[in-house]
């Protein structure tokens, strides 16, 4: 009884995977043809899964029901195929039976919609597509007792990316009060508009506006341009870099006569996605006056981003910025640290 039931599975097994892949030792690989391309062809078995089998090894294949084939002159031929003789298959559709080299094969698949080249252009059209990217973060922290403290921030930008450019607009809104007084206040808005036009060289423009009563700034203004080089661009690993020139423009919350120049532009982007779900990003930005090169600012910006969960929307950020400024207006000092960790929505 068990020998009968074993031939009946057995039986069963083969009808479900009735294609045949011939190797040149002489083996018949038994099982679903489900792809084949010009490198290898993808077996289903019922014994070791899906293998890819080398197409230098393989002598012919037969399909038990119709396949798609494209051969090397562009046709594509819908059909049953069976191995004719050494080297060659015969595809066998409405219009009759065709007798083929086996190299001539380039391609196959079983539905419709699975043609490789469709495909390959749809996914080139959606590579070229643009998207926007929305950002927000916010985070309110307190303390009371010996020191009463409140401190508010929040950030908001809008990507649009594209295979080749990306345009961004940020802002951002820092307040923080000391025992009902006031020691930061700091608003940010900006833009920057990067154009690849011979990746991975590229240029870029950017603005960027800022006030900061506690640093005796009304209005800094900062534009600049020039070039940019992407050294890695992986979906888990980005580096770029750019050199430019730029122009800052400052007035003063004391009526300090207004002051400005034109300096360099220097800066480095830096992204790491680990195990999948932690993100890491680093920024810095250099800008040292033309005129003197004792006079810059310096912007360090680092963060990490947790998810929450497994969230593809929510996230928690704790991160570090750093922005130092050579020749700070009334006495002030030199190095503002910012500790922060905020609550991140992310959405499409």
């Amino acid at each position: 009884m068990k020998k009968r039931l074993f031939i009946v599975c057995l039986s069963l097994t083969a009808s479900l995977f009735a294609d045949e892949v011939l190797i040149q030792d002489g083996t018949v690989l038994k099982g679903k043809i489900t792809f084949i391309t010009e490198a290898v062809i993808e077996l289903e078995t019922g014994f070791a899964g899906t293998l890819q089998v080398d197409r230098a090894q393989v002598t012919g294949f037969s399909t038990d029901e119709p396949v798609f084939v494209r051969l090397a002159s562009g046709a594509v031929m819908p059909g049953t195929v069976s191995a004719s003789e050494q080297g060659k298959v015969s595809i066998s559709g409405i219009d009759g039976v065709l007798s083929a080299p086996l190299s001539s094969v380039r391609q196959g698949w079983i539905e419709p919609g699975q043609d490789p080249e469709i495909l390959a252009r749809e996914q080139a059209v959606a590579g070229l597509q643009r998207k926007w990217k929305y950002q927000a973060t916010a985070n309110v922290s307190g303390k009371s007792g010996n020191t009463d403290e409140k401190s508010m921030g929040a950030t908001v930008s809008a990507t649009l990316t594209g295979k080749e450019d990306e345009l961004k607009f940020y802002g951002s809104y820092d307040s923080r009060e000391t025992d009902g007084a006031k020691t930061v206040d700091e608003r940010k808005v900006g833009m920057r508009y990067t154009s690849y036009f011979n990746d991975p060289w590229g240029w870029y423009a950017r603005q960027e506006l800022e006030s900061d009563e506690f640093e005796n700034i009304k209005l800094r203004s900062v534009t600049a341009g020039g070039l940019s080089y992407r050294f890695a661009n992986e979906d888990h690993y980005k580096l770029s870099g750019n050199a430019g020139l730029s122009y800052r423009y400052e007035t003063y919350q004391d009526g300090s006569p207004d002051t400005d120049s034109i300096g360099l532009d220097l800066g480095l982007q830096h992204f790491y996605r680990l195990e999948n779900r932690f993100e890491i990003h680093n920024e810095l930005t250099f800008i040292p006056s033309l005129q003197d090169f004792a006079n810059y600012l310096l912007t360090q910006n680092s963060w990490i981003d947790f998810p929450l969960g497994n969230s593809k929307l929510w996230k928690v950020r704790a991160g570090l910025r750093n922005d130092y400024n050579s020749m700070p207006e009334g006495g002030r000092e030199e190095t503002d640290t910012t500790y922060y960790s905020s609550l991140v929505v992310d959405w499409e």
